[in-house]
């Protein structure tokens, strides 16, 4: 049951992150696909009730307890089981399944935190995926973290981490791996063990598939371009301290 607790998110402030970082766009009438949505948080918060219709969100994600407990939540949105393969969220899945066609285009694909737990190949996959599912002038937008933000509020992001994982490894050194980590432009924590550059091929670092390991990347605001060059990366905006990557027809470089 903790394991399950864990995976139910309580966030209700992605809206306003997303309403911030876009431009505090106008949302009347807009559909809105929230991607790994989770309990569909996005439509929680008092900003999204008075923006967002119910009725043009959907919330695609991996994980069923959560889809379920949205739906009681927000009876008039929907809620699509996604049962790609995660070994964290959905380990009987289907690997390499491609996002389900959903009858409709979206003038919004949103991402909060979902591209934080899967490696970078699969990023890049279903981020070319979710673009086609775009109406004409949609835009999709996601978050990722950067370990070496230097405004990054403490005990967050890998140091977090850390120190829970001290607490099965009493002799961790933590002050040597964080320095490690926020050299790097780019670094993996998976299952207790860090994984940064120059050490191996960001490429490379897939997930070793068994069921719920924990999987958390970070990556500089140098790296995202690269990948995505373009996008236009932006730092975040307070409370959160996830960066946004934002991809739409009149997206530029920043």
């Amino acid at each position: 049951m903790a394991k399950e607790a864990e995976r139910i998110s309580d966030r209700i402030s992605q809206f306003r992150y997303f309403n911030k970082q876009l431009g505090r766009p106008d949302w009347t009438g807009k559909k809105v696909l929230d991607f790994g949505g989770n309990i569909g948080g996005f439509l929680s918060g008092a900003h999204a009730q008075r923006k967002i219709d119910p009725r043009l969100y959907w919330c695609l994600d991996v994980y069923r307890p959560a889809l379920a407990q949205g739906r009681r939540t927000h009876p008039h949105a929907h809620f699509v089981h996604f049962d790609r393969y995660n070994s964290e969220y959905n380990p009987t899945g289907i690997p390499g399944l491609p996002i389900p066609d959903l009858g409709t285009q979206f003038d919004f694909i949103l991402a909060f935190s979902v591209f934080t737990h899967i490696d970078a190949s699969e990023m890049l996959e279903l981020v070319e995926q979710l673009q086609t599912r775009l109406a004409p002038a949609g835009v999709l937008a996601f978050t990722f973290c950067d370990q070496s933000y230097p405004a990054l509020p403490p005990g967050k992001g890998l140091l977090k981490m850390l120190i829970e994982h001290q607490k099965i490894e009493p002799n961790l050194d933590i002050e040597r791996l964080l320095a490690e980590a926020t050299a790097a432009r780019w670094c993996i924590w998976a299952d207790g063990v860090l994984h940064c550059e120059p050490g191996g091929s960001i490429s490379q670092l897939v997930r070793r598939g068994q069921p719920f390991e924990s999987y958390d990347a970070f990556y500089t605001p140098e790296v995202m371009q690269s990948l995505f060059p373009q996008a236009r990366i932006l730092p975040p905006v307070p409370p959160e301290w996830q960066h946004c990557c934002v991809l739409s027809p009149d997206a530029a470089p920043s």
